[in-house]
């Protein structure tokens, strides 16, 4: 009797914890929309504004994980930090300094938070002990899966402008940065967040649906605030399609297997985009 009151108290508090998390971010969401562009004129649309105020919010938390953690660790910090000054290389395409920075810091911050989080909910990090070889090879192996998503991706764009070959070498560099940032920040660190709040507190089945839900739909969300305002139903369906045909599978190479090969599929896809001139 005891056991089931410890049990059931635990599922609540879990419950309550996942409510806030994404009552917090629909909230965020919402006040994003509602508020007029113009009193934000640094944003050129809703879609700028509210994804750089959810990294902020990341951000946010995760340093303050950082700092309940109490330990540090100079590799995993080093490896945040290469992975947030490849994120710079955007700054030779956007011309929103802040926001690429916001974005790099965030990257590093959240990489590094995610690492702690994983020791602290007990959870094996599989993408940390992958060593450069083996990083090099997951990340060519998700490009390789990622081939036919980024052939439909570029068919999609080409559906309303022309395809206009650019710089192959320039796209892959600057494919780096949102494969990178959206996969250590809205996947990665997002899954750690997940193991914490919920492993060993409830059932498997309830902690992977919270973890596919956490890892795929916050994302796409961030893609149609815009769209959401002009057409709200097909906004909706695309916020669905891209789920599936995109989001899905990122999020299935996150868990299943680790960051580098989640990446590696992401940045192929950005990189035939870019280079066909999307």
């Amino acid at each position: 009797m005891a056991n089931h009151m410890v049990k059931s108290t635990k599922e609540y508090s879990v419950c309550w914890r996942c409510i806030i998390s994404v009552g917090i971010f629909i909230l965020l969401y919402v006040v994003g929309i509602l508020l007029p562009l113009e009193t934000t004129p640094h944003y050129h649309n809703y879609m700028s504004r509210i994804w750089n105020w959810t990294e902020i919010l990341i951000l946010l938390l995760a340093v303050y994980y950082i700092i309940k953690s109490k330990n540090f660790q100079w590799r995993q910090a080093a490896i945040a930090l290469l992975l947030g000054a490849t994120c710079l290389v955007s700054l030779f395409r956007d011309p929103r300094i802040v926001d690429i920075i916001i974005t790099s810091i965030c990257v590093m911050v959240s990489f590094y938070a995610a690492c702690r989080l994983y020791e602290l909910a007990d959870v094996e990090n599989k993408t940390i002990h992958i060593n450069l070889s083996g990083s090099i090879r997951y990340f060519c192996l998700g490009a390789v899966i990622s081939i036919p998503l980024a052939f439909l991706n570029v068919l999609y764009f080409s559906l309303n402008h022309p395809i206009h070959v650019r710089n192959v070498l320039t796209s892959a560099v600057l494919a780096l940065k949102p494969a990178i940032a959206e996969e250590v920040v809205f996947r990665f660190f997002l899954m750690a967040y997940a193991y914490y709040i919920i492993h060993g507190k409830t059932n498997k089945r309830i902690l992977n649906a919270f973890i596919y839900i956490l890892l795929i739909v916050p994302h796409e969300m961030l893609h149609y605030p815009d769209l959401l305002v002009k057409s709200p139903v097909f906004a909706i369906a695309m916020c669905l399609l891209n789920s599936v045909l995109f989001g899905l599978p990122m999020a299935i190479l996150m868990k299943k297997k680790n960051l580098q090969m989640a990446i590696g599929l992401h940045w192929f896809i950005d990189f035939i985009r870019f280079a066909a001139g999307f």
